[in-house]
């Protein structure tokens, strides 16, 4: 028997969660109920691009609070390092906008903000759903992806373009993100008209 294995790091979630929002958009026409898979695949494209962007040598920003200093403290008295954490969203989204990376401090325009406050929401009423009827009119839908996508490609313009691996993955990124975000425009446009 051959051993199959996936391999991924902060770069390739990014990709990859953009590469699924691709194939989901590509549903929605045929089946609206695809718009849960594009919600989620918005928010993990930028959520691994935030945690890209903030991982600077180490976790510690990425990581939860308590996590980074059990590390230290780990690390100051010599004794085993503990598991860190991923921080929720909604603090690694605040460090975003509190922490200079590489010259580079975001600041949130237009919707953007309301936008990445919206697709978290829809995205824990995703994941953790209770059993309920559920309505959501998905005529701004396109607009709030187009938002956090932004964020993303600002992300890369300004830090993530010197970290990408190798020419081949900064490619893979561009022709995802560029794909995604005429998707959505048409959409924002249809369900304008």
């Amino acid at each position: 028997m051959t051993d199959h294995w996936l391999q991924t790091d902060e770069r390739e979630d990014v990709i990859t969660s953009l590469a699924m929002l691709d194939v989901s958009l590509n549903q929605v026409e045929k089946d609206v109920a695809a718009w849960k898979w594009v919600v989620i695949a918005t928010h993990s494209a930028l959520q691994s691009a935030i945690g890209f962007h903030l991982r600077t040598g180490n976790n510690f920003l990425v990581a939860k609070q308590e996590d980074a200093k059990a590390w230290l403290r780990a690390h100051e008295e010599g004794t085993p390092y503990p598991e860190m954490m991923m921080d929720r969203f909604p603090n690694l989204y605040r460090k975003l906008k509190q922490n200079e990376i590489e010259g580079f401090k975001f600041v949130p325009h237009g919707s953007q903000g309301p936008s990445i406050k919206k697709i978290n929401k829809f995205r824990n009423e995703f994941i953790h759903f209770m059993p309920k009827g559920w309505s959501i009119e998905i005529s701004g839908m396109p607009r709030i992806c187009i938002d956090c996508l932004d964020v993303v490609v600002e992300l890369d313009e300004n830090t993530l373009h010197r970290r990408w691996e190798d020419e081949n993955q900064r490619t893979r990124f561009r022709m995802f993100v560029t794909s995604c975000l005429s998707k959505l425009n048409q959409l924002e446009h249809e369900y304008d008209t």
